[in-house]
């Protein structure tokens, strides 16, 4: 549980016109809010967070429970609080969740998409803003290993293309056939089975690159880029070569990503289960390598954050040790298509560690007046930072105060 800090007038002079009363977690002249589960059937809230609707004055960010499945809003007004929207659902087709679901936010509008696993029998993939839609894709999966946004061929939007074994469905081949076409991607006959897709944004009307990070075989490790047009069902002709190939020497674990920098940048998060170690690393169109990696072990998920000034990898490393208890932290650390420092600008906790409390299993930016802001999901609580300081020495804004004065 939270304890509420007060805000004492030398402070508050400090934010001008804004008169705060309260806050909590204070730490590093950083002002975060938390929010506790609220009223949902869930019974382990927030495995997984994304960007909801950008809001005029506020903003929204999704929440998604496990075991009951649940998909939730919290909509933050402009001074803050938050409370639920009435799009809360139950989402009792899907039964349980996996520990981390995959949750994407679309690059172009306020749409999510939940990918998970429907029935043991087809992937369902739930997509919108507020009312979902159902999107069941019938390829007999083994499971869902990878999913990114993409604009495929022939389509104006963005729709969701998903990894599961051996083979990458879209969305957008609809529901007929039964089985869908499919796409295997291989290497040397090898099926290369991503734990990782990425879209790379052309710049041309047709459709995205993909970049797709295999993890068995002699693709283990190895990325690859790919035309959109490949994804147009796989029919023969087979499966063209890839752009460019390159081997990142690191197998991604299931849950890994691969984060749009910009036009000709990417980020590759990349983790295991089995022995926490992990990578971040920038790789360049022609999947060069650049700049240096940050290894640090634990790493379980990342997000990208754009104060529009610099960009940030926000990194969540759950399982790590905090004032003696396996409490969780964050750590944002500047990016750019230059390569990620090595050393990080903020590190996040919480002021008031317990044990098991998974701070950091979930990270997002979130838009709030107007401004993306850093949300965090703990074991059944959820961490927004109104104002964001380095904590690397240097003593400079992340970015500043958001929040409107009462």
């Amino acid at each position: 549980m939270r304890t509420t800090m007060l805000f004492l007038a030398a402070g508050a002079a400090a934010l001008g016109a804004c008169k705060w009363t309260e806050f909590d977690d204070l730490q590093n002249e950083t002002w975060v809010g938390s929010t506790d589960k609220p009223s949902v059937k869930s019974s382990d809230y927030g495995v997984a967070i994304q960007r909801g609707a950008t809001l005029a004055g506020g903003g929204t960010l999704v929440v998604i429970g496990a075991n009951q499945a649940t998909y939730s809003e919290l909509a933050y007004d402009a001074q803050g609080g938050s409370k639920l929207t009435a799009n809360t659902l139950e989402l009792n087709s899907i039964g349980m969740l996996d520990a981390q679901p995959i949750l994407l936010a679309d690059p172009t509008t306020d749409d999510i998409a939940l990918i998970v696993i429907g029935g043991g029998t087809q992937i369902v993939v739930l997509t919108g803003a507020g009312q979902l839609n159902t999107h069941n894709l019938f390829v007999s999966p083994v499971s869902v290993d990878a999913a990114t946004y993409m604009k495929p061929p022939g389509s104006t939007v963005d729709e969701p293309l998903v990894a599961s074994g051996d083979v990458v469905v879209g969305t957008f081949y609809g529901t007929v056939p039964n089985p869908q076409p499919t796409c295997k991607l291989v290497d040397a006959g090898t099926a290369i089975q991503p734990h990782a897709l990425g879209a790379v944004r052309t710049g041309l009307a047709t459709t995205d690159d993909v970049i797709a990070w295999g993890s068995a075989g002699i693709a283990a490790g190895k990325l690859y880029r790919y035309p959109g047009t490949v994804f147009n069902g796989c029919m023969p002709p087979a499966v063209p070569p890839p752009l460019a190939s390159h081997d990142a020497s690191f197998v991604p674990g299931r849950g890994s990503q691969i984060l749009s920098i910009d036009a000709t940048h990417v980020l590759l998060q990349g983790h295991h289960e089995a022995d926490d170690a992990s990578l971040l690393q920038v790789y360049d169109a022609s999947l060069n390598p650049v700049g240096g990696s940050v290894s640090l072990p634990k790493l379980r998920t990342a997000a990208l954050l754009d104060t529009g000034g610099q960009k940030y990898v926000i990194a969540g490393y759950p399982g790590e040790i905090v004032g003696g208890v396996t409490a969780g932290v964050v750590r944002l650390f500047k990016v750019s298509a230059a390569g990620i420092e090595s050393q990080p600008a903020a590190l996040l906790s919480d002021a008031q560690p317990e044990n098991n409390e998974s701070f950091g299993r979930a990270v997002a930016a979130v838009p709030f007046n107007g401004k993306p802001i850093v949300a965090v999901a703990a074991s059944n609580e959820i961490f927004t930072y109104f104002r964001l300081n380095t904590t690397d020495g240097t003593a400079t804004a992340i970015y500043g105060e958001t929040r409107q004065g009462r």
